[in-house]
């Protein structure tokens, strides 16, 4: 490939070397049209080098994308979300994705860094704990809490499900429901992701197997321990895994309310 390159080249320069001498003795007219002529073999030369290496395979792209979050064992936010589009463009699941990279993070033998604590996950924590302080301990109870510990791929069936499983009572009457929390720095494109396509499935599943109401609590800005901006929206009011704004509005919540529970309605405010 190379030497038909340098062939090519090389025809070109003796074109425009001939010409140019010719325009010395005429005009540079022909000069012009020499180069005219030859543009067309450089540009064939330059597709015929640069144009498999500019296209990267999609079996490739996340492959390179996942070496990039694990070469120095952190795993930053800008890195998730590179690979968060590929991976819904491939249509795979993502928490087996992110599972998969925590995973050959933690054995890289990176200690040092992969300490570094990601802010998005601590903030999403304390945003569950910000969540469960809200649930009067006179009348709630956490009956399962679900964690994302795992080792080597393996984790519970829990982690799969909503964050909380609550039950309340109140006069010898029981009812249970669950609670997915998610915190975002901000809105996107005018809404929020309240999980993936996958995820939203499960929660879907769960919720029809289990017989319970399931309430995503969002919180927006801030940080997770203290929201600027607080909603509960029941699952069964979502028709994807993304809400906007303006669907978002009437399940405000108060941020220093606590949470209440009515059986009859099956709704959390």
């Amino acid at each position: 490939m190379t030497g038909l390159v340098l062939m090519i080249i090389g025809f070109i320069s003796f074109i425009a070397g001939l010409f140019v001498y010719s325009s010395s003795k005429t005009s540079a007219e022909p000069v012009a049209r020499a180069v005219e002529s030859a543009a067309p073999i450089a540009e064939s030369a330059v597709a015929l080098t640069a144009g498999p290496v500019e296209q990267i395979p999609d079996n490739d792209e996340l492959e390179k994308a996942i070496n990039m979050a694990i070469v120095d064992g952190v795993f930053t936010p800008k890195e998730q979300t590179i690979i968060k589009q590929i991976v819904d463009n491939k249509g795979l699941d993502y928490d087996s994705v992110i599972k998969d990279i925590e995973s050959r993070i933690s054995q890289s033998g990176e200690t040092a860094e992969t300490e570094t604590i990601d802010i998005n996950k601590k903030n999403g924590y304390d945003f569950e704990k910000f969540i469960v302080k809200k649930f009067n301990k006179k009348y709630f109870k956490i009956k399962e809490w679900a964690g994302d510990k795992y080792v080597e791929g393996v984790y519970a069936e829990t982690t799969q499900q909503p964050d909380l499983i609550l039950e309340f009572e109140l006069k010898e009457q029981t009812s249970e429901f669950a609670v997915e929390c998610k915190w975002k720095s901000n809105f996107y494109k005018g809404g929020v992701e309240v999980a993936n396509p996958e995820q939203f499935k499960r929660y879907q599943n769960f919720e029809a197997k289990r017989n319970v109401p399931v309430f995503i609590a969002i919180g927006i800005g801030g940080k997770g321990a203290s929201p600027e901006q607080l909603y509960i929206v029941p699952l069964k009011e979502l028709k994807s895994n993304f809400v906007s704004f303006k669907a978002l509005k009437k399940f405000h919540k108060e941020e220093d309310k606590n949470f209440f529970f009515a059986p009859q309605t099956q709704t959390l405010k």
